[in-house]
């Protein structure tokens, strides 16, 4: 798979994930949100570096950005 179709799949992703996080309550979604800055500062660490994957990596890390500053706004 390549960054291109990985970055579609992860966008489809989003916009799901969204669709369903709208229902939940604030609080949930608040410590929903939490979770998911601490996942994405693991993604980010360097022990997860693989040389081939660079692209892969930065693209997911990207759309996972992106989805947190959309939970914020829900928040």
């Amino acid at each position: 798979m390549n960054a291109q179709s990985l970055s579609g799949m992860l966008r489809a992703q989003e916009l799901l994930l969204l669709s369903m996080i709208r229902a939940l309550p604030p609080d949930t979604r608040r410590a929903l949100g939490d979770a998911f800055a601490q996942q994405i500062a693991f993604a980010e660490s360097e022990h997860l570096d693989a040389p081939g994957e660079r692209d892969m990596r930065d693209a997911f890390i990207a759309h996972a950005r992106n989805l947190l500053i959309r939970l914020e706004t829900l928040s």
